[in-house]
């Protein structure tokens, strides 16, 4: 009997030696170092690229793709390319780190195949329930209001299939796990293929719906309760089983949240500091799978430029604004880039000195490419090449078009991916965007070029605005503005939208009418025109009406120089005799009963 005590006793201290206990916040920390991709695969379609994975991971017996969005039947096509009317769909939204493509912009554990419509109604509002009318339900996803997990206001939410809520928290607390280091990491200027860090995961406002930068438990509380809730109401079958093997030969790592669901108990839920033998997780994986890891990021050579192709526009006989690129490079010897150009393009280090062949200096010195002018009316097209030793060549493209106008936003140039409010150095200007961001989505923004300028509603509370929705320039029009016109429509099946258009003379200090509410119409873009004929430094916003998700599509704002004429020439010198229209000599509408000097019927009147 004393012997077999003895043997017990022995044999709990081994096993207890065994285990590797682990409790929060310590917990996470392990999760993160254990379940981390070994190398994962390029981002798009091809071979070797995330459609080929997909093929892999959620291929059908019949060929099609297990579509998580949708009921539309789809095959794979040929050579892992892109299924037409699908997307790749980031569950943790892309947006959140700023589109850098590091590991998690290309983990398969956060990549699903969507139809491309629930994509893109979804957008990047938080996940929730869908309690109110649906805006959008294709009988798999639903997009609408509901209570915003993340601080229990009413806001735009979308909702899942009932059969795919699990799998979709499942991932929620891979994310949460093993990118939980994220608020760490910064990027250098211009890197955005940093390999395996990246930008602060929660840098934006659309990720801080749903993470906590300041709580060890990455999730805001609320999110972290409904991914648990659903965990429990959709556990895991094998389909999710069969996709996470697939993921591991091809990434070398696993979801342990799939293997082990009580795990998110333990980190998020009752059994939250109690302790968890880690060692399952290691005992899961299989150990006849070998990836080979990419090599040391540390010491791959980079070397890219941005942005890569160029729309400028210019008058006859004058340069283009200038454009400045962004240069990065890593383990380049010497940190230089040669850059070539030909006539009429020009390249230059300051923006000041304009020549056809320069060096940068340093590995993050950018330049400045301009078209330096021609005389002839027409679209003018041009190659920048640029060279770093032991690196692949960059060929930038551009193309100017020279037209009559001296002012054309077309927005080909600059970048800006998503409704946070910032400044856009365009082609024409530097527009301050609000709620608005470019967008090139042909069937639903209907830009005239490749982008346009997508503008949504704005937030308003207690009857103020508190965030408003335009795009404003922050630069000014030299030489005056004798008409002005722009093209622009409802975003998709989007109605009632409206806009206001106003101009300032001071800088942007007063912004007067020139014209109180235009209603778009839903489709291809309209023209729109008005005569301003202001002379001096002119400023143009244009800002949303409405607010919520009603949106707003503008393109190709041009303005003509001021060569002469009225200032108020919206004024109908024509009416009828009863008719009445009194306007101050700004331009602005004023009632009839106002004193001062006003102009009724084309003619000037004293109102003592």
């Amino acid at each position: 009997m004393k012997r077999s005590n003895m043997f017990f006793v022995a044999l709990w201290l081994g096993l207890s030696v065994m285990a590797q206990n682990v409790r929060m916040p310590a917990l996470i920390d392990s999760i993160h170092n254990l379940s981390m991709p070994v190398k994962v695969l390029g981002y798009g379609g091809g071979n070797g690229k995330t459609w080929s994975g997909f093929n892999k991971t959620d291929r059908m017996e019949n060929g099609s793709v297990r579509d998580r969005y949708s009921n539309t039947v789809r095959y794979f096509s040929a050579n892992n390319g892109d299924v037409s009317g699908m997307n790749i769909e980031h569950i943790w939204a892309n947006s959140w780190w700023g589109h850098v493509q590091n590991f998690a912009y290309k983990d398969l554990f956060n990549l699903y195949p969507s139809d491309a419509t629930a994509n893109q109604r979804k957008s990047n509002n938080p996940i929730g329930i869908v309690t109110a009318s649906d805006a959008y339900d294709n009988g798999v996803v639903k997009v609408g209001k509901g209570t915003d997990p993340a601080n229990g206001t009413t806001q735009t939410v979308w909702e899942p299939a009932d059969e795919w809520k699990g799998d979709f928290a499942r991932t929620y607390f891979y994310m949460a796990s093993v990118y939980s280091n994220f608020g760490n990491f910064e990027v250098p200027a211009g890197n955005t293929a940093d390999g395996g860090k990246g930008l602060g995961l929660w840098t934006t406002a659309e990720g801080l719906r749903t993470v906590d930068p300041d709580s060890r438990l990455v999730m805001r509380e609320g999110v972290y309760r409904l991914m648990l809730e659903w965990s429990k109401d959709d556990p895991v079958d094998q389909i999710e089983k069969d996709r996470a093997d697939q993921i591991e030969m091809i990434q070398g790592n696993r979801n342990p949240y799939v293997d082990f669901p009580e795990l998110a108990d333990y980190v998020w839920g009752e059994k939250s500091g109690q302790d968890f033998d880690i060692g399952r997780i290691k005992g899961k994986r299989n150990p006849d799978i070998h990836i080979e890891p990419d090599p040391d990021p540390s010491e791959t050579v980079k070397f890219s430029v941005s942005p890569l192709s160029m729309v400028f526009t210019a008058v006859p006989g004058r340069p283009s604004s200038a454009v400045k690129t962004t240069v990065y490079m890593q383990n380049v010897n010497p940190a230089q880039c040669t850059v070539q150009t030909e006539y009429p393009y020009q390249v230059s280090l300051d923006g000041e000195t304009w020549t056809d062949e320069l060096t940068t200096a340093n590995a993050t010195q950018g330049f400045y490419v301009r078209f330096a002018g021609a005389e002839a009316v027409g679209a003018y097209e041009g190659e920048i090449v640029c060279n770093a030793s032991g690196a692949d060549s960059k060929v930038l493209t551009a193309v100017c078009n020279v037209s009559v106008v001296p002012f054309w936003e077309n927005f080909e140039i600059g970048s800006k991916s998503s409704y946070a409010a910032g400044d856009v150095d365009a082609n024409a200007a530097t527009w301050n965007m609000s709620n608005a961001m470019y967008a090139s989505d042909v069937e639903k923004d209907h830009p005239r070029d490749g982008k346009c300028v997508r503008m949504k509603g704005y937030v308003a509370s207690g009857g103020n605005i508190t965030t408003p929705a335009h795009i404003m320039m922050v630069s000014d029009k030299e030489n005056g503005v004798g008409d002005l016109s722009f093209w622009a429509s409802s975003y998709g099946t989007d109605t009632g939208v409206k806009i206001k258009v106003t101009y300032s003379l001071d800088g942007g200090q007063t912004w007067l009418n020139v014209a109180e509410s235009v209603s778009l119409t839903t489709g291809d873009m309209v023209m729109y025109r008005y005569t301003l004929n202001q002379k001096g430094k002119v400023r143009i916003k244009i800002e949303s009406l409405n607010t919520g998700s009603k949106r707003a599509c503008i393109d190709d704002i041009q303005m003509t120089d001021y060569d002469g004429g009225t200032s108020v020439s919206d004024i109908n010198a024509y009416g009828t005799e009863d008719a009445v229209h009194a306007w101050d000599l700004s331009g602005r509408k004023i009632t009839v009963s106002s004193k001062g000097i006003k102009i009724r019927n084309g003619s000037k009147v004293v109102s003592k």
